[in-house]
């Protein structure tokens, strides 16, 4: 804000239009990180095609009908392990873009405001004389 400036108006308008988006992007900037960080993102695609819970069978001294068996069971466990992995990339993705949503109308909604009550005030003027 500037600061030295006596006119309230203005004041009022540099604080709505200027500081405050700022801290609402900020706000959404730290909304992304948290949502990046809780649902483990950057783990999420380190460990894609890993197995679940690292739940791995060995191969040592098997037969090679066992050991198919047990190749069988450790690619199960990759292919649960993604599709687990891949479920909750589908759910960070919903909540980022409802995430981003809000911030997109809530941002407009922030910008209009002031122009709506303005407007508003000067329909009802017109309109104070007998109406459209």
């Amino acid at each position: 804000m500037q600061e030295g400036t006596s006119n309230l108006f203005l004041l009022f308008f540099s604080w709505w239009y200027s500081y405050l988006p700022r801290r609402l992007y900020l706000a959404f900037s730290a909304l992304s990180i948290t949502l990046l960080d809780l649902f483990s993102v950057k783990a999420i695609f380190q460990t894609l095609f890993a197995p679940w819970k690292r739940d791995i069978l060995s191969y040592e001294g098997l037969t090679l009908q066992q050991k198919f068996s047990v190749w069988t069971l450790n690619m199960s466990s990759r292919f649960i392990g993604f599709l687990i992995k891949i479920s909750v990339l589908f759910v960070f993705i919903v909540f980022y873009l409802i995430s981003i949503i809000i911030f997109f109308a809530s941002f407009l909604l922030w910008i209009a405001f002031p122009l709506a009550i303005l407007a508003l005030a000067i329909i009802g003027f017109v309109n104070l004389g007998g109406g459209i």
